[in-house]
């Protein structure tokens, strides 16, 4: 059985990896598809967090106070 994986593998190589990349652009297309109508629907401001990095200190305010999560679940 394994020899037969490993043979089938080899053999259909190149379009095994044609689907994993075509899988991988469609799953990555959709995710900024996902995050561009977030951002215009109002759902998140992913802007907030593009300052992550430069305010990460204990004492930065929170990007979302998390009351704002709470009454957020309560509503759905």
């Amino acid at each position: 059985m394994g020899a037969f994986i490993v043979r089938f593998i080899s053999e259909h190589a190149s379009g095994l990896y044609t689907l994993c990349t075509l899988v991988c652009v469609v799953f990555l297309y959709g995710y900024i598809y996902h995050l561009y109508s977030s951002q215009q629907k109002g759902k998140r401001d992913y802007e907030k967090y593009a300052d992550l990095a430069l305010k990460d200190d204990l004492n930065d305010a929170l990007i979302e106070p998390l009351e704002n999560e709470k009454a957020l679940r309560k509503g759905k």
